[in-house]
């Protein structure tokens, strides 16, 4: 997380520096997207795992990621602000110092080796050991990880755009996605404090259920309570997606193989956050309507649910 922070730091560097489109994108891809898988969710979990026994596992995530959740309502204003006052190049290279900042706080700060953590053998340090995907509980649960935040990240990218197709104003949607995103905040520390009690494999099912609910909402959602109504439901579980994947793994991998199972799965997931989206505008642009996009999201998320509850019911 230091190295990425580091990493991100040179390439903002590089992009507020940029004066072709194709600088842009090497910045962006080659060196940004790199620094975010090194920064973001998937490495803060590894950290979790290995610095914090089982039981207190889901409070760590549960803090992390209401943290993380904050970090919009401060990050997008101020960027405005920075953006308005010093024009968007400067503005990128503070932003550029803001995130190195983050490279000593992992590098002196954050605790690992402790007692949760169990070390490889060198000689196997660099060879993958994707055993534990041997066991019949990972395979659905995974499959289900994919469908279900496929279709999540297809939610996200088009719901504004249905529901301006269906009548309402620019103004009004992004009033409720405004409000969506708020509500998000409870959601991110209460749901994974919940898995404590309750099997992980439910919470997250029933998660992926009221997403569902909230895609359903959009096949045609003209009346303005469906609108409301999708963005609330939305709002209320969308935080505790990704954490309560990182609950349900932490307590059936070993911390030793941790990382490579939970980089594995990213990997997979991170196909499907791209494939869905992309096969949701192909079909918004075959019927010239999302109805048929929603309706297939809907049951996407439907059979998230089952095959996550499938994993958990193998887990017993």
């Amino acid at each position: 997380m230091a190295g990425g922070a580091l990493l991100a730091a040179g390439g903002l560097l590089a992009f507020a520096a940029a004066a072709r489109g194709w600088q842009v994108l090497a910045a962006w891809w080659l060196v940004l997207g790199p620094a975010t898988a090194l920064t973001f969710y998937e490495p803060a979990y590894v950290a979790i795992q290995q610095a914090f026994p089982a039981a207190a596992r889901p409070r760590a995530i549960a803090v992390l990621t209401l943290a993380a959740g904050l970090s919009g309502p401060v990050f997008t204003p101020a960027t405005g602000a920075l953006v308005d006052s010093l024009g968007w190049r400067d503005a990128t290279r503070v932003l550029a110092g803001a995130v190195a900042c983050a490279a000593p706080v992992a590098a002196l700060f954050v605790p690992r080796g402790g007692p949760a953590t169990v070390r490889p053998a060198r000689r196997r340090a660099l060879v993958p050991d994707l055993s534990p995907f041997r066991h019949g509980r990972l395979l659905p649960f995974t499959i289900g990880a994919v469908l279900g935040y496929g279709a999540l990240e297809a939610l996200v990218l088009h719901r504004i755009a249905r529901f301006q197709e269906l009548g309402f104003s620019l103004s009004t949607v992004t009033f409720w996605a405004g409000l969506s995103g708020l509500l998000t905040l409870p959601g991110r520390f209460l749901l994974p404090m919940l898995a404590r009690r309750a099997r992980g494999t439910t919470v997250f099912a029933g998660v992926l259920a009221v997403l569902a609910v909230s895609a359903a909402l959009m096949i045609d959602g003209d009346a303005p309570w469906q609108m409301a109504a999708s963005f609330v439901l939305f709002g209320v579980v969308f935080g505790a997606a990704l954490p309560l994947r990182a609950i349900v793994m932490g307590r059936w991998t070993a911390t030793a193989v941790f990382g490579t199972v939970m980089g594995a799965q990213a990997a997979l997931i991170a196909v499907g956050r791209a494939g869905t989206p992309a096969l949701t505008g192909a079909l918004h642009d075959a019927f010239d309507d999302y109805a048929v996009a929603m309706t297939l999201l809907c049951a996407l998320l439907v059979a998230g649910v089952l095959l996550v509850l499938a994993g958990g019911r193998r887990a017993e």
